[in-house]
Formats: structure tokens, C-alpha cells, sequence
């Protein structure tokens, strides 16, 4: 990483202001108490989890490929897990970049349509985490579990949510219409305001990445997406929940369902204040909405603080990072290396539209 990147430092700075807002309201004996009376047995399951998880992400990606190009799950999860562990380290989340590019030059897919599929996976992630939070709040508004926020907290997340569920249903809606045939002329009649020098070139990438697009050509497989979604979640909110008898977060909460469902809402929150590529590897957004939704819920700031910092860096950083760079170092690589490599230029058309993408002249009105 070049430290005179000015992306990394904003990143930094972001993730240095959401953590000060963390630690507004904290206890330091109290942290200093929690991290002392954990139980960290809890930790190894919970990372085995997240592992799991993992995989179900490879499964959910050999599915988005599949109109490109056949390839083995088990040649995908080491690719997953280097991208993780790029985003994790890169600001502005380039380690989609990174694993798009390695994609490319392990099993000669289009860099630019490998992206796409990246792009619907994290609408998608958008979308199932979306969903837990539309199952799990409402049912604790009715057992009166927010009943300790006050009325402009409530009215903040309600405009917080049908921002959010505005943003990803739009980026849902754009990269479905992008797999209409019709959308090339849209295409062409923007690409006139590019110079002619590099327009073919434009062109030539764009097509590749809406040809990465193609699985979004039927609800079926829109429904198929999202069911795929559902266990990366449902691993990755079990992660939280076992994190959370580490840190005795069940004491707060009056039965093993509430807590589940809070844990649900948890697991929808965090991960969605960190989807903005802002701070570097979420770091700061994830731990404060991690926090406050503990505290809305009845958890104090200083247990919600500390149970953040350990899920998010030690469970969920600092494993993938570790076995992302042994990865690399076995397959002499550098994260340098591939986050600086460009795309190949494919002499072949990208498939798409079912394997008739309609390749228009650059003329096309």
C-alpha cells in the first residue's frame, strides 16, 4: 500500500472519528472488566463459522460465474479469502479490484465481468441483510425492546433505513436493467461524451462487465441469488451470537429467542454502516453501529463497545487477514502485486444475455 495514497489516509481518518464516537460514553474499567471475565472458548467455534461462511460465499460466486466460465468451488474459496483479507487491508474496498484481477489470472475470466459479479453479490448482501433487519425490528418494537430510545433516535433510523433500502433497491434495479438488450443504445449514446481516443477501450470493458451481469436475466435466478445469500448470513449472525455468551451480552436479554433475533438485527446493522466504502476494512462504522444497536436494545455502551471490537477485529479481521496473506506467501504473491495488475484485454467478446450479447457498432444511435 503506498502510505501517500490519499484514499487510505481519508479511510483512516473516517474509521479515527467513528471510533472516537465509540468511546464517547464508555467506561474504561468496565472494558478493562469485560475483556478480563470473557469467555474466549466461545471465539473458536464462532471463527470456524465464519470460515464456513466463507464457503457458502465461493458456492454463491461459482453460481454468479457460471454464464462465464465453470469453476471448481475449491479454486474459488482461496480467491474469496484473499479478497476479504485485500478489502480488510486497502481503503475504498479495492480488494474487490484485487480479487476480480487474481480471478482473472487464475482462470482467465474477464476482470471487468468477474467485478460485476462482485457487484451483485454485495446488493445482494444489501438485500438478505436487509431482509433480517425487516424481520427481526419489528418484532422487537412489539416486545418493547426500543422502548429505552428516545423519539428522535427512532425517527433517525427510520430515515437511516428507507435511505439505505432506497440505495440498494436502485443498484438492484440498475443492474438488472443493465441485462436487457436495450441497454447497449443507453450505453453507446453516453459513450459519445467520451473522447474518441479511448472510447472503443470503454466500451470493450463496459460490455465485459454487464456481460458479468447475465445471471440477473430471469427472477428465477434473482430468487436463486438471494436463497444462496441466506446461509452466508445466517453463519455469519451465528458468529455473533456465540461472540455474544463470550461477553455475557444474554444476560441482558430475557430469552435465547430475543437474544437471537437481536443478534439477527446486529449482524443487519453492523455490516450495513460498513457497506460504504469509507473507512478501511469497515473498521469504526461497523464497531459504533455494532454498539448502539446493543445499547437501543438495553446493553450497556461499554459491554456493546467492547463486544464490537473483539467480533469485528479478532473474529472477523484478524483470521481472514491471516490466512489471506499465508495464502498469498504459498503462491509467492504480493497484495501490491495484485491490487496494481491490470485487467487483460480479452480478444474474445464477453457471453451475456444468455449468451447472446448483441454487439453493436459504435455508431449505434
Amino acid at each position: 500500500m503506498n502510505i501517500n495514497n490519499w484514499r487510505l489516509w481519508l479511510g483512516i481518518g473516517i474509521s479515527v472519528l467513528f471510533l472516537l464516537l465509540l468511546a464517547y460514553n464508555v467506561d474504561l474499567n468496565e472494558i478493562a472488566t469485560s475483556l478480563a471475565e470473557a469467555n474466549y472458548l466461545y471465539a473458536v467455534p464462532a471463527i470456524g463459522l465464519y470460515f464456513v461462511a466463507v464457503y457458502f460465499r465461493s458456492i454463491r460466486w461459482r453460481f454468479l460465474l457460471s454464464p462465464l466460465a465453470t469453476v471448481p468451488v475449491n479454486r474459488l474459496y482461496p480467491v474469496v479469502v484473499i479478497g476479504y483479507m485485500a478489502n480488510n487491508l486497502m481503503p475504498a474496498r479495492l480488494g474487490e479490484l484485487v480479487r476480480s484481477y487474481y480471478l482473472e489470472r487464475r482462470e482467465n475470466v474477464s476482470g471487468s465481468s468477474a467485478l460485476a459479479t462482485i457487484a451483485i453479490e454485495r446488493v445482494y448482501d444489501g438485500v438478505t441483510l436487509l431482509a433480517f433487519a425487516a424481520i427481526s425490528a419489528p418484532i422487537l418494537l412489539l416486545l418493547g425492546m426500543f422502548d429505552g430510545a428516545s423519539e428522535a433516535y427512532r425517527t433517525t433510523a427510520i430515515a437511516l433505513a428507507i435511505g439505505v433500502v432506497g440505495l440498494f433497491l436502485t443498484a438492484l434495479a440498475v443492474l438488472t436493467f443493465a441485462t436487457f438488450p436495450w441497454f447497449l443504445r443507453l450505453l453507446d449514446l453516453a459513450l459519445r461524451a467520451v473522447p474518441s481516443v479511448i472510447r472503443p477501450k470503454a466500451r470493450h470493458l463496459a460490455i465485459s462487465f454487464i456481460g458479468g451481469l447475465s445471471v440477473l436475466s430471469s427472477p428465477r435466478k434473482h430468487l436463486a441469488v438471494f436463497a444462496l445469500s441466506l446461509p452466508v448470513w445466517l453463519l455469519e449472525g451465528a458468529m455473533y451470537f456465540l461472540i455474544s455468551y463470550s461477553f455475557g451480552i444474554d444476560s441482558y436479554f430475557d430469552s435465547f429467542w430475543i437474544l437471537l433475533l437481536a443478534m439477527l438485527l446486529l449482524t443487519a446493522t453492523s455490516n450495513l454502516a460498513s457497506a460504504l466504502p469509507t473507512s478501511v476494512g469497515g473498521i469504526g462504522p461497523f464497531e459504533l453501529a455494532a454498539q448502539q444497536t446493543l445499547v437501543v436494545l438495553g446493553v450497556g455502551a461499554s459491554v456493546g463497545a467492547v463486544y464490537a471490537g473483539f467480533l469485528h477485529v479478532i473474529a472477523l479481521w484478524l483470521p481472514v487477514n491471516l490466512v489471506g496473506l499465508v495464502l498469498l506467501w504459498k503462491q509467492n504473491l504480493s497484495l501490491r502485486g495484485l491490487a496494481d495488475a491490470p485487467p487483460k484485454a480479452s480478444a474474445e467478446s464477453p457471453r451475456g444475455y444468455g449468451g447472446r450479447l448483441p454487439i453493436a457498432s459504435e455508431d449505434t444511435p
